[in-house]
């Protein structure tokens, strides 16, 4: 289901966001942005990020599940700042072109601040599944998205009207 297509209903519609990173912010963002749809994002971790989190670990993490992490220590982006700034959304000011990586992630951390996209994150939630949920002919699909509260070790299921995967796989 195109998101243009949902842009035209009348009631709020709920579209999940996999993934907290770059990706998934700017998908939250454009989501709220549209004034009838409404993000819910489901992290893994604890915070925003995605792959400009530095995490020295390896291995597996408090929970049992494997550590992502491509970043390191002194890891500069190899693109120039001004390549990577979102268009409505630029760096902060600074001579350097090529950043270290706090400095991605800072910029990721102001965009969730000033778009208010935290509220719509639900950090520390693992996808566990997503299934299309069968429609009547003519209705728009849907999903369902099954996670589990990492620090509760609940599991919820909800339906959302589209589904935006942001894992930062490719």
């Amino acid at each position: 289901m195109r998101l243009g297509l949902l842009n035209n209903c009348k009631k709020m519609v709920q579209i999940g966001v996999i993934g907290a990173g770059a990706g998934g912010l700017c998908a939250a963002r454009h989501i709220l942005a549209t004034g009838n749809m409404k993000p819910i994002v489901w992290e893994q971790s604890e915070r925003v990020g995605g792959t400009w989190v530095y995490n020295p670990d390896v291995g597996i993490d408090k929970h049992g599940l494997p550590i992502h992490s491509s970043m390191y220590k002194s890891l500069k982006t190899n693109l120039p700042k001004e390549v990577m700034a979102f268009p409505d959304f630029p760096f902060a000011d600074s001579e350097k072109s090529f950043i270290h990586h706090k400095e991605v992630l800072r910029y990721l951390e102001d965009y969730t601040e000033y778009f208010k996209i935290a509220e719509h994150i639900k950090f520390g939630h693992h996808v566990e599944s997503v299934s299309p949920v069968i429609q009547a002919e003519g209705e728009s699909p849907s999903w369902k998205v099954t996670v589990t509260d990492l620090a509760s070790k609940t599991t919820s299921t909800t339906t959302c009207e589209g589904l935006i995967v942001c894992n930062g796989f490719y």
